[in-house]
């Protein structure tokens, strides 16, 4: 026989004599954040520091790889090789693409993910050969580019067992890549997005357009929202921010708190805090500040395999 619920005084007696300001702290259910974190890189010295000889970046995109990161974002702008030509002006992309990766598969196998631009060619073939050559695993392209380009790129990646790296750089490019890609067809989801936002533009109108970013409310509001549009229309594909411009590790920061991934290295940022002009002395500094960052929030590096499954990609067979 159960007994009977006290009366209304009664339990308010008895709740103020056993009163307690918290309940048992784990009525609380654990957060969904994912345990691993893909720490991503981009070592070229587009931001004025870094390599510019093609030993230096091949040692710096090495440094990373042994330190912990999963993959490397490879952009050879301004890089000249030992005879003094430019990687990104005097040799065919695919060919730039091999003096930097093979000397890195060599040393360290399929230890990290091979991401590739497929902007630089003097035609559209040229650009596609690093994905079509097997050289590529993952190939950024800004919905915003034009359409002409974009669309059969995106094809042209996907047809060559390539991953594509939407590089969204503001709002309006989410909108894009639903319009031009998802509603179409073309891409399927779950997608790879890269939000890379906040890095200073020259004109109002280019290729891409940037944010602006004057302070960590205004980074904030802007990361929610492009997160909580890319979740309405793909909700379980992979995001990754990068850190940029004077931003910089705030923003990467606030995506690890958030579950997603991340990409930091000077090609899109040099400073240490959005608050003064130190500077960081190299990608393995910014990487190594990361991973403090990562342990900090409960999170492990991913391995380039466990990358790769993140992905939906095979692990390369080298020759």
């Amino acid at each position: 026989m159960t007994s009977s619920p006290p009366g209304l005084w009664e339990a308010a007696r008895k709740e103020m004599e056993e009163y307690q300001l918290a309940a048992a702290f784990d009525i609380q259910p654990r957060w969904d954040v994912p345990e691993t974190i893909a720490l991503h890189t981009a070592v070229s010295g587009r931001g004025g520091t870094g390599a510019t000889s093609l030993d230096e970046y091949v040692e710096e995109a090495s440094a990373v790889i042994n330190a912990g990161a999963a993959a490397v974002h490879f952009d050879y702008t301004w890089v000249q090789d030992p005879s003094g030509r430019r990687l990104d002006r005097d040799l065919r992309p695919v060919d730039a693409y091999r003096a930097v990766i093979d000397p890195l598969r060599e040393r360290h196998g399929t230890d990290f993910v091979v991401d590739c631009n497929v902007l630089n060619g003097a035609n559209f073939d040229e650009c596609m050969e690093p994905a079509r050559e097997g050289i590529a695993e993952l190939a950024p392209c800004a919905p915003g580019h034009p359409e002409e380009f974009m669309v059969p790129a995106i094809e042209a990646v996907q047809a060559a067992g390539v991953k594509p790296f939407l590089a969204i750089h503001s709002s309006g490019e989410i909108e894009l890549a639903k319009r031009k890609l998802i509603d179409t067809g073309v891409l399927k989801t779950p997608a790879y997005w890269g939000i890379l936002y906040g890095l200073p533009f020259n004109s109002g109108r280019t290729l891409v357009s940037g944010t602006y970013l004057p302070n960590a409310r205004d980074m904030a509001m802007h990361l929610f929202m492009m997160v909580d549009q890319i979740r309405r229309i793909d909700p379980e594909g992979p995001i990754l921010v990068c850190a940029a411009g004077r931003a910089t590790l705030y923003m990467t920061t606030l995506a690890t708190m958030m579950g997603l991934h991340i990409r930091v290295g000077t090609e899109d940022t040099v400073w240490k805090y959005p608050n003064s002009d130190e500077q960081f002395s190299s990608n393995v500094e910014m990487l190594e500040a990361a991973k403090r960052i990562a342990e900090l929030h409960g999170r492990r590096p991913a391995t380039a395999d466990e990358y790769r499954k993140m992905l939906g990609i095979p692990t390369p067979k080298l020759v």
